[in-house]
């Protein structure tokens, strides 16, 4: 079973007038898909042509109201992708030839070779994300505040498709 675990929101500062609030967002995809997504499964997925592994993700600040809650900024969308390919760096361990199959993360906008395949999950499947707020957004008053996030994939050699959602705690701010 996939979820999305970790789920932290913190806010600096937490009492403001008209300066920019700072808001710190933290998640990690946990469960099956991490653990299906090593170099065996990569080799597999090649062999079938299923080279490239899109997640998109979306988050929602949202402030919470008696009845509804409503998003306060526009919805952040953003994709990460693995790409397997066909190493032919000759210093990849193990030697076999067939074994030469590796995967590049593109996550934010930057292009990243892992070094092994811990350093790949947590390329791919762990987030953390600042996102800046104005006050006005909010008006007058505390609020209290949190983060809708999801994650979704297709359906793979090596996993089904797949959306998980999750909320993050609470966090109070004071406009004065």
């Amino acid at each position: 079973m996939n979820r999305i675990g970790d789920v932290i929101l913190h806010a600096s500062p937490t009492t403001v007038r008209d300066e920019p609030i700072m808001l710190d967002l933290r998640f990690k995809i946990d469960g099956r898909i991490r653990d299906l997504f090593t170099r065996e499964r990569w080799l597999d997925a090649y062999e079938h042509h299923d080279n490239l592994f899109r997640i998109k993700y979306a988050i929602s600040i949202k402030k919470d109201g008696s009845l509804t809650s409503k998003d306060i900024v526009e919805p952040i969308t953003f994709v990460r992708k693995a790409s397997i390919y066909w190493s032919r760096d000759p210093t990849m361990q193990p030697y076999p030839p067939e074994k030469k199959v590796w995967v590049m993360i593109v996550a934010d906008q930057d292009s990243i070779l892992p070094k092994d395949e811990d350093e790949a999950r947590s390329l791919l499947f762990d987030v953390h994300r600042r996102i800046e707020m104005m006050p006005s957004m909010l008006g007058k008053g505390r609020h209290d505040i949190f983060a809708e996030v999801s994650a979704e994939w297709g359906k793979h050699v090596y996993a089904e498709a797949e959306i998980v959602t999750a909320r993050s705690n609470k966090v109070r701010l004071e406009i004065i």
